[in-house]
């Protein structure tokens, strides 16, 4: 999993709404459900508009918050497969 790329699927959009961050589906084709993201999910979701690694993201999130890299890698492992499970994550 480490080396495969992810990306977005194209029909969202990232807005940030009272405070919160929401990916809004655009498309009939993606699902109706409103994404809530935290601060750092929506720096992922943001690096996830090109194609990216895990150590990829890891890097950004580590770079922008103070967390250790490999429990940073297990957080964003678990949200890409949640993502993924969503079809929001191609």
């Amino acid at each position: 999993m480490e080396n495969k790329k992810y990306r977005l699927k194209p029909g969202y959009v990232l807005r940030e709404i009272a405070g919160e961050h929401l990916a809004i589906p655009v498309t009939a084709e993606n699902s109706t459900d409103i994404v809530v993201l935290n601060p750092v999910s929506a720096l992922l979701w943001e690096a996830l508009e090109t194609e990216k690694t895990i150590e990829e993201l890891a890097q950004i999130v580590c770079n922008n918050f103070d967390i250790d890299r490999d429990e940073a890698k297990t957080d964003i492992t678990e949200f890409i497969e949640s993502l993924v499970e969503k079809g929001v994550v191609i």
